[in-house]
């Protein structure tokens, strides 16, 4: 099952985003997700763990 957060106005709102963009905002929000779960049990984000994230909000921005 997917879940997809929303906010107001948000899920009504056309997506200005190509084919591709939304593939890199659906791989951008599955990274900070696991990121989220893993500060909420207490580990830290590991060097590769940035590294993957940073790398992921460059392509999103490009």
């Amino acid at each position: 099952m997917n879940h997809r957060r929303t906010g107001p106005g948000l899920a009504a709102a056309p997506s200005p985003l190509s084919a591709g963009g939304l593939v890199r905002l659906h791989r951008l929000e599955a990274m900070l997700e696991t990121a989220r779960d893993k500060i909420a049990r207490g580990e830290t984000l590991s060097r590769a763990d940035r590294q993957r994230l940073n790398a992921a909000l460059d392509a999103f921005a490009a």
